[in-house]
């Protein structure tokens, strides 16, 4: 019996350890939760917080004001040179001048021996006083005074000799030539292109440098014995006038006129409107009238002054 108890006993003995540990294990999990990790994990592991990405960095755009230009000078052809001249300046002045010239060709110029067909479109009004002889049919000669010439299709050309060469009026043109005093004046009215073109070879002019050259619509040419002055290129006639620029060693100068003025303050303008009872007479004036209108628009009137 006693040998019995003590075989027990040894076998109760490790069962009791084991129990003793189980329970000393199971105190600490519940003590201190580091433990519950043993266990194994049951949900996914908790995702890393993103990193924000940086803010934007918003620069302000600049705040530009344009500056506020004011014209000073609303003339629509005026146009803009490096150095900013002002416009009244001798070197724009004489720019705008030289708009209204160009030099030809001799060879460009109507011979008088070829002026050929229709005559019935060529026409030619004086003023009272003027010295003028009408040589054939194409071919006129001032000595003295104002004249108006005009030359309509079917026409072609028409030729007015005066002391410093010749003046030729091709169809479609109409020209006024002054000779007073020594000094000639031919006035494009509305001959586009070459429509009128002048041959100065006489007097002052003589020689092999003798001037061929086309004048433009709005534009004067001046010529005389002596060197042009000031009175000369501004006359008080009631014309308005701009731009200046004088040629040939002082004897030959272009200006720009106004041809509305003109229509105006032209004596032999003026004698054209009381007879303006035929077709030819109303086509001329209404030409002129056009072309008036034009060279406003597309040149402007500001600067255009009468003589003083």
């Amino acid at each position: 019996m006693g040998n019995k108890t003590r075989s027990d006993l040894g076998r109760a003995i490790p069962a009791v350890l084991l129990i003793l540990v189980a329970v000393i294990f199971l105190a600490a999990a519940f003590l201190n939760p580091r433990f519950a990790v043993l266990a194994g994990p049951y949900d996914p592991p908790p995702m890393p917080e993103p990193t924000p990405p940086p803010l934007p960095v918003v620069i302000p755009t600049p705040v530009i004001t344009p500056p506020v230009v004011v014209p000073t000078d609303v003339e629509s052809t005026l146009p803009s040179f490096p150095g900013h001249y002002p416009a009244n300046s001798a070197f724009l002045q004489s720019f705008l001048a030289l708009n209204g010239i160009m030099q030809v060709s001799d060879s460009s110029f109507p011979k008088e021996s070829e002026l050929q067909g229709s005559t019935t479109g060529i026409a030619v009004k004086k003023t009272k006083g003027t010295v003028y002889n009408q040589i054939n049919d194409y071919i006129g000669r001032l000595e003295k005074g104002e004249i108006l010439v005009s030359v309509k299709k079917p026409s072609k050309t028409a030729i007015i000799q005066t002391p410093y060469g010749n003046i030729a009026c091709s169809a479609n043109g109409d020209m006024l030539i002054k000779l007073v005093d020594g000094v000639l004046r031919v006035m494009n009215m509305d001959g586009r292109g070459q429509t009128i073109m002048a041959q100065l070879d006489k007097g002052p002019f003589a020689g092999p440098a003798d001037p061929t050259v086309a004048v433009a619509p709005g534009f004067e040419l001046v010529a005389g014995d002596d060197k042009l002055t000031r009175a000369d290129m501004r006359p008080r006639d009631g014309i308005k006038r701009r731009h200046y620029k004088l040629l040939e060693s002082g004897h030959m100068g272009i200006c720009e006129f106004s041809v509305e003025s003109a229509l105006s303050a032209s004596d032999v303008i003026a004698e054209l409107r009381q007879s303006a009872s035929g077709t030819k007479e109303r086509r001329i004036l209404g030409d002129m009238s056009k072309m008036a209108a034009v060279l406003n628009h597309m040149n402007g009137t500001q600067g255009f002054k009468v003589g003083e």
